[in-house]
C-alpha cells in the first residue's frame, strides 16, 4: 500500500492560507472551507496522545458563524440524529450546542469520523486542532451509510485508500456531495474489474488522479458490519 510522503505534503500545507496546515512537531490545526449550504467535514486531527478528539477542538470560524454553522451525525439511513450548532453567546465562551443551546460536554469524534456539515456562506469554516496521527486509520462500516473521510492534515489519493471485509467488492462506496447534499461522484471498490483491487466509476473504470483534501469527507455506503475503510498514515 503506497504511502504519502509526509514531509513535501507538509511543506506544500505550510504555502497554503485558509486551508493550510500551521504546526510544531505533530502538533497543529488545520481549517476546512464551508460554503452556503452542506459540505462533509472530517478533523484532521486526533487528541493528544492519538486519544479520540474532543468536539471542543473543532470550532466554527467566520463571519455569522454563530448560529448558521452546525455539525451532524447521521444515522444508517443517512438521517441526522444528534445536531450541534456553533454559538458565541448561549455561554460565556463560543462553543457548541445542543438544539436547547446548552453547551455541549463529553462528545468525541474518533479518527476518520466526518459530519454532515452546513454553513451559510463560504466566508465560514471549520477549524480542527490536535495531534497529527502517524497509524493508518480503519473505519468500520455498517449496512447503510457511515460518513467518513481524510483524517490527515495532508492530501490522500483516492487508490491509497483500502476498502476491505466480507463482500467489499461492489458494495462499499465513497462519493462527493455537492451543497444541496446530493452525490456528485461516486467511487466503488471492485476487486475483478483490474489486475488490483481498486476504486471504480459506473463504467467499471479505475479511477485515476483523485484526491480529497485535508478534513475531506465521503458519503459512504457498506452492506453488512464486517467491512471497513483503511486511509493510509502520513510517513515522515
Amino acid at each position: 500500500m503506497k504511502k504519502l510522503m509526509f514531509v513535501a505534503a507538509v511543506a506544500a500545507a505550510f504555502a497554503a492560507s485558509a486551508d493550510g496546515l500551521q504546526s510544531s512537531n505533530t502538533v497543529g490545526y488545520g481549517q476546512n472551507g464551508l460554503r452556503f449550504g452542506y459540505s462533509l467535514v472530517t478533523p484532521q486531527f486526533t487528541g493528544i496522545g492519538g486519544t479520540a478528539l474532543s468536539l471542543d477542538a473543532l470550532q466554527g470560524v467566520g463571519s455569522d458563524a454563530s448560529d448558521n454553522v452546525n455539525l451532524a451525525m447521521v444515522d444508517e439511513y443517512g438521517a441526522a440524529i444528534t445536531t450541534y450548532t456553533w454559538n458565541d453567546w448561549a455561554a460565556a465562551e463560543p462553543c457548541w450546542v445542543d438544539d436547547s443551546y446548552a453547551p455541549v460536554s463529553d462528545v468525541t469524534v474518533s479518527a476518520g469520523q466526518a459530519f454532515w456539515t452546513g454553513g451559510s456562506s463560504s466566508d465560514q469554516l471549520i477549524r480542527s486542532a490536535g495531534e497529527v496521527c502517524f497509524q493508518d486509520v480503519v473505519v468500520s462500516l455498517r449496512f447503510g451509510y457511515t460518513l467518513v473521510g481524510n483524517p490527515f492534515p495532508v492530501s490522500l489519493a483516492l487508490q491509497d485508500i483500502v476498502a476491505g471485509g466480507d463482500e467489499a467488492s461492489d458494495n462499499v462506496t465513497m462519493a462527493t456531495i455537492d451543497e444541496y447534499g446530493a452525490a456528485i461522484t461516486t467511487y466503488t471498490w471492485n476487486d475483478w474489474a483490474a489486475a488490483e483491487p481498486c476504486w471504480v466509476d459506473d463504467s467499471y473504470a479505475p479511477v485515476t488522479d483523485v484526491t480529497f483534501a485535508p478534513g475531506e469527507g465521503l458519503w459512504t455506503g457498506g452492506s453488512n458490519n464486517s467491512q471497513f475503510v483503511r486511509f493510509p498514515a502520513p510517513e515522515l
